[in-house]
């Protein structure tokens, strides 16, 4: 689902400086529902494309997460999917779930799939149906990856805008150290830093999530303030 009004719908009523006091705090682990936490070792913040990130919990996107990271690594059509790939080097797997996802999930809005403004359907979900957004395919490709043996650790689902497209979800994986972005097309993967033109605003991970900022020297404030108002610049352009 295209998110125009992501920022709106991250902060509701609250304001910059709300959203400053809420960013600031420590960072903590993503939660389920239930309040348990999802615990993955070794998770480190996905500092890409030039941006530093503020750990945070959007409670606003708690439920689509939940459905995102559902563990489809048995799904007998993702397993379909995958079986081409399976004795492919990692990096090519990466290029072949791209190419290969978009060609069997095609392109369809929430509301005209599910009735509803904005619905991250789960991958055994969008599998079954066979059609899905930018967020519902960035969902089948990192179960995809998860499947061929990608850690939980290196796959991320990321919220941006794009200069050209505009509002976009992609999915950001990484590997060798080096961040790659899956866009919502069957074009190769690129690495971040030959996406100029993707700005990221918010990630979430099997570790947590992130809102991203761009970090610049104001004088009186703390870092972790200034890179908040970047962030929240970025998204209220939209």
């Amino acid at each position: 689902m295209r998110h125009p009004f992501l920022m709106r719908a991250l902060l509701g009523s609250a304001g910059l400086a709300a959203c400053i006091t809420l960013l600031s705090e420590v960072a903590h682990a993503a939660e389920s529902r239930d309040g348990r936490p999802i615990i993955v070792s070794g998770v480190s913040a996905p500092n890409f494309a030039g941006t530093v990130t503020v750990s945070v919990k959007p409670e606003r996107y708690f439920d689509n997460w939940e459905r995102a990271r559902r563990d489809a690594r048995k799904n007998p059509a993702l397993l379909h999917l995958i079986a081409p790939a399976r004795e492919l080097f990692p990096d090519q797997q990466i290029y072949y779930v791209q190419a290969a996802v978009p060609r069997l999930i095609h392109w369809r809005s929430d509301a005209t799939e599910w009735g509803q403004h904005d619905y991250w359907a789960s991958a055994d979900e969008t599998l079954q149906h066979g059609y899905g957004d930018d967020e519902d395919r960035a969902i089948v490709k990192m179960q995809a990856l998860l499947a061929l043996g990608f850690s939980p650790r290196d796959v991320y689902l990321t919220m941006g805008k794009d200069r050209v497209g505009g509002p976009e979800t992609v999915l950001i994986v990484r590997y060798d150290h080096i961040y790659y972005v899956l866009d919502d097309t069957e074009g190769r993967p690129y690495p971040v830093a030959r996406r100029p033109e993707f700005t990221p605003m918010l990630t979430f991970g099997y570790g947590g999530s992130w809102i991203h900022g761009y970090p610049r020297g104001v004088a009186g404030k703390s870092p972790t303030t200034t890179v908040v108002a970047s962030a929240a610049s970025a998204l209220g352009g939209q």
